[in-house]
């Protein structure tokens, strides 16, 4: 009977599921990767999972030695990854890292090679699916570098490697953290130049030269002291992307275009000799470079300077920029179409803006700027925030203020003869006219009173 009542509640127990609850402690002899708490192995035997006693977990590993260590892939069909800063990566990245097929290491001593040349020498067939990675340890070089296709070049610091020769991009290179000091060349080539200083005290004389062509990526680099220009692009089709750059104390300029168009944005070009940035064209040949969110000041502030200066048929779009301290802020010479928005120009010894040009099929577009404080005291002539030479710009919505030092003005068209600009929307308070005055409404002064243009 007492088997009966048993098995009775045995029964009743599964027919019911009436959960057990339990707990399984094993406790290890030790607390090192010395000892075991818990492993497991198969029929080989190979051991398939461990736990060690300092809480080590390995799986196909016998003597794991961080806290998780597989030999083999591991598979998360849900969730992803969550690292220790809380974000969870739940795809594979599909950028920000290079993989390479092969790593070789320059260094004057211990390394695979002790030039940048004999390096280059080893790389067989580049392509993108068998890429290099040179490494250059910090050191003087004394060599010129014919760059590869396909292959980065990784200085070991810009203060500490430095390449005394001169560098001749290749497509699809990168050239990062050299010290060059014979400038960099690209004819017709594409490189990616990043977080390298530039100088060049030689016969080029230029920081970097870009023709036939070329559209390289010129990234936060320091291009500075060049006995020439700081960078260098003509041809037609050179059309670089000139990003995040310190463009400094170059003899000839900061930066010249011609019939190029290059993406010019962020850069620092402040202290250069002549002009900060200087463009020219040739009719029918495209030269529409963008100029956007610069900083150029500081060019030849009583000697002549210009933070940008154009001739001939060059139609750039210079937008947002801070151009300030150069004796000319922005120069339009006569066949120039620019369009100028949005830009601040102030405190230049002169004008902060001279148009002499009636456009190129349009007119010049002057809108949106805040011009102030241009025309300081012992200037000559020009002295004006916007100086116009016989010409028809569409000056707009712009606040022309405070150009005042030295008897100088806001608006001076006073020597038009056969050209006139259209002055309307604008805030100025001094307007200096000629006999015939411009076409124009609604201006009304920093007070708020009409003023006629």
């Amino acid at each position: 009977m007492k088997k009966l009542s048993i098995l009775f509640l045995v029964i009743l127990c599964f027919s019911f599921s009436v959960p057990v609850l339990a707990q399984v402690q094993i406790i290890g002899s030790g607390n090192t990767s010395a000892t075991r708490t818990w492993f497991t192995s198969n029929s080989t035997p190979d051991t398939t999972v461990v736990i060690l006693d300092n809480g080590n977990v390995g799986i196909g590993i016998t003597s794991p030695t961080s806290k998780l260590e597989v030999n083999g892939a591991i598979n998360t069909t849900s969730g992803g990854v969550i690292f220790p800063d809380g974000t969870t990566q739940a795809t594979a990245s599909t950028g920000g890292t290079v993989s390479y097929q092969n790593v070789f290491t320059v260094a004057k001593a211990g390394g695979d090679f002790t030039t940048i040349t004999g390096a280059l020498g080893a790389c067989a067939f580049p392509d993108p699916a068998n890429g290099y990675l040179i490494r250059v340890m910090p050191g003087v070089y004394n060599e010129n570098v014919n760059c590869l296709q396909y292959v980065h070049f990784k200085g070991g610091g810009k203060y500490t490697t430095v390449i005394s020769g001169i560098v001749y991009g290749a497509d699809s290179c990168v050239v990062e953290d050299f010290y060059i000091t014979q400038g960099v060349v690209c004819i017709g080539t594409s490189p990616t130049i990043l977080h390298n200083i530039i100088t060049n005290n030689g016969d080029l004389m230029h920081g970097i030269e870009i023709s036939n062509g070329g559209k390289p990526w010129i990234i936060e680099n320091e291009i500075l002291d060049c006995l020439g220009l700081g960078i260098y692009t003509h041809d037609s089709g050179s059309n670089p992307w000139i990003y995040g750059n310190k463009i400094l104390r170059n003899i000839f300029g900061g930066i010249q275009c011609e019939n190029a168009s290059p993406a010019i944005s962020n850069n620092f070009i402040f202290n250069n000799n002549a002009y900060g940035i200087h463009l020219s064209g040739t009719e029918g040949v495209y030269a529409s470079p963008v100029i956007n969110d610069n900083i150029i000041g500081s060019s030849d502030y009583t000697n002549g300077g210009i933070g940008i200066y154009m001739v001939n048929y060059a139609e750039p779009r210079i937008i947002a920029n801070d151009i300030y301290q150069c004796e000319f802020g922005i120069w339009v010479d006569p066949l120039t179409g620019p369009s100028i928005i949005g830009n601040e120009i102030s405190y230049n010894f002169e004008a902060g803006i001279v148009c002499a040009s009636n456009g190129i099929g349009k007119p010049v577009v002057i809108k949106s700027n805040h011009i102030h404080s241009n025309a300081q005291p012992n200037s000559s002539s020009h002295q004006a925030g916007i100086y116009v030479n016989d010409a028809s710009p569409v000056i707009t919505h712009n606040n022309i203020q405070d150009n005042l030092s030295a008897g100088g003005v806001d608006i001076n068209y006073s020597t038009c003869a056969s050209a006139y600009p259209m002055i309307s929307l604008n805030v100025f308070d001094v307007i200096l006219k000629s006999s015939t005055m411009a076409t124009g409404l609604y201006n009304v002064t920093s007070g708020g009173a009409a003023i006629t243009p």
